[in-house]
């Protein structure tokens, strides 16, 4: 399976990433966490979760957030995940 990953703010200028571990759409996470400019308490209260959760997440200590974590983040710093099947 692959997941791509596209980054909502740049989607018509930017080409999808492409990511087939989990660890590389993390990374990509956590830069886009620190890049948005906004708090662990502002990004956590749009997306429904703790700040810990995304200080956890941003600092490495969780290897791979839950689905119902993960999406909501994602669109809380812009970004978007389609799954493609191979």
């Amino acid at each position: 399976m692959t997941a791509q990953v596209i980054k909502m703010s740049d989607q018509h200028r930017a080409r999808p990433r492409n990511f087939t571990s989990a660890e590389a759409v993390l990374d990509e996470v956590r830069e886009r966490i620190f890049m948005c400019g906004k708090t662990y308490t502002q990004i956590a209260v749009a997306a429904g979760v703790s700040s810990s959760t995304i200080h956890n997440i941003a600092t490495g200590k969780t290897t791979w957030p839950r689905h119902t974590t993960i999406f909501p983040l994602m669109q809380v710093i812009g970004m978007r995940m389609t799954f493609e099947y191979e």
